[in-house]
């Protein structure tokens, strides 16, 4: 029981615990971020393409994945079990990456690995539960011993820089919530095209470990 003595949470002070409150207290609200960060990052992705431009992180460059960004941003959704605002975190944690290290550049034989462990570190830190690195692996079609290296590779590069303040975060979220309500404004005034049978369901036509790293002896993989 609280005594006089304890001190009070001061609310104007940005705590992990009270980041974790503000994120998990628009949970709903933010679970149209997920479309369109995919959609951020497939267009991040074919700009960089467009423009010819390399990347200098070795370890978390393979072959392109048979997955488009935004079907690969779906299926962690998915599969990964992962609170929307990990994946908002996750670009977060891109971009200062890329502050730290101007050759970090999001193409398509590394946003697999890169947007797969920034997600996955966001919810390690976040949530009150998370999948085990295995899992992970599987959603992100990489054996689970590449991820573990990922993963230490990607908290040095960030300088094991996790924290952020409330205010950061909640700026971040709007920016992305306007992003939200101008793809809502565009569906109001174009009719959406019809999805060919080919495109409907693709996201899930793959299972857990169809995405496995040919280095492992897998299929298809990048």
């Amino acid at each position: 029981m609280a005594s006089d003595n304890d001190p009070v949470p001061d609310p104007t002070k940005t705590t992990h615990q009270n980041l974790g409150v503000v994120m998990m207290r628009d949970a709903a609200r933010q679970e149209p971020l997920v479309a369109v960060i995919a959609s951020m990052l497939e267009e991040t992705v074919m700009r960089n393409e467009d423009h010819q431009k390399t990347s200098n992180l070795v370890s978390f460059t393979g072959r392109k994945p048979p997955l488009s960004p935004c079907a690969f941003v779906t299926r962690i959704g998915k599969y990964s079990g992962a609170s929307p605002c990990c994946f908002a975190v996750g670009l977060i944690y891109l971009e200062r990456m890329k502050k730290r290290d101007t050759g970090v550049c999001l193409v398509s034989t590394n946003f697999q690995r890169l947007f797969l462990t920034a997600v996955m570190t966001a919810a390690k830190f976040l949530d009150d539960f998370y999948y085990s690195n295995k899992h992970w692996a599987e959603v992100g079609g990489i054996t689970t011993q590449e991820l573990n290296r990922l993963e230490i590779e990607f908290l040095f590069r960030m300088g094991f820089s996790l924290h952020m303040q409330r205010e950061e975060y909640e700026w971040y979220a709007e920016e992305l919530h306007g992003k939200v309500q101008q793809e809502a404004a565009k569906q109001q005034q174009i009719p959406p095209p019809m999805p060919s049978p080919a495109a409907v369901g693709a996201p899930d036509a793959l299972g857990p470990m169809d995405l496995d790293d040919p280095r492992a002896g897998g299929g298809g993989g990048a």
